[in-house]
């Protein structure tokens, strides 16, 4: 190779990083984005079941 083509091919390879580098600096700013609100209260879900609230539990059918 060539010194002008070791030249442009180190350029080309440096614009890609760069593009590289700004691509994942936007998805990064777009994740915070969506994220919303750091502080918010974390939704917890809460099961409840049958004997907690004295609802009728299936008996399973009897096998022959």
């Amino acid at each position: 190779m060539s010194a002008e083509q070791n030249l442009g091919m180190r350029k080309t390879v440096r614009q890609f990083a760069l593009a590289f580098v700004a691509a994942l600096a936007v998805a990064g700013g777009a994740a915070v984005a969506a994220s919303g609100d750091a502080e918010a209260p974390a939704v917890h879900q809460q099961q409840v079941f049958a004997e907690d609230v004295n609802w009728p539990v299936p008996t399973p059918a009897p096998t022959n």
